[in-house]
Order: structure tokens, then C-alpha cells, then sequence
């Protein structure tokens, strides 16, 4: 099994229901860096549960990108 890394930047998040309930890092304009599933995604924020079930609602301007690593069968 091997592994591919998806990168999103803040203009392709807008709207983009297949991240729903996906696990991603998430890189933030000024260089800080969260880990979580996206619970919530509309034209202006994003919502992000972290592993201690804590939400945080991060605005899509301040989203530098946005990583989601896919398991490939090969």
C-alpha cells in the first residue's frame, strides 16, 4: 500500500463537500498547523474536531492550504 498527499489551497476549499468527514492538515497564512476531520465547510469558514473533540472554526481567508493524504492499492 502506498500513500498520495491532495493539496488544497483556500480558493478550491469553497464549497468542496467531498471533504466532508476527512482527515487533513490543515496550514493556516500565518504558519501554523492543525490536524483534524472537516466537520463543517461553507463559502467563509471551515470547522475543524481535533482528536480531543474540540472544534475550531478557522475563516478561509486565513487557510494557506490544506493536506489530505489518500491510500492508494498499490
Amino acid at each position: 500500500m502506498g500513500k498520495r498527499q491532495v493539496i488544497y489551497t483556500a480558493e478550491e476549499l469553497s464549497g468542496n463537500s467531498e471533504l466532508l468527514e476527512k482527515e487533513v492538515n490543515l496550514l493556516t497564512t500565518a504558519k501554523r498547523v492543525w490536524h483534524g476531520k472537516i466537520v463543517s465547510l461553507d463559502q467563509s469558514e471551515l470547522v475543524l474536531r481535533d482528536a480531543r473533540s474540540g472544534k475550531h472554526r478557522i475563516a478561509l481567508k486565513d487557510i494557506d492550504k490544506v493536506y489530505r493524504e489518500i491510500v492508494t492499492p498499490y
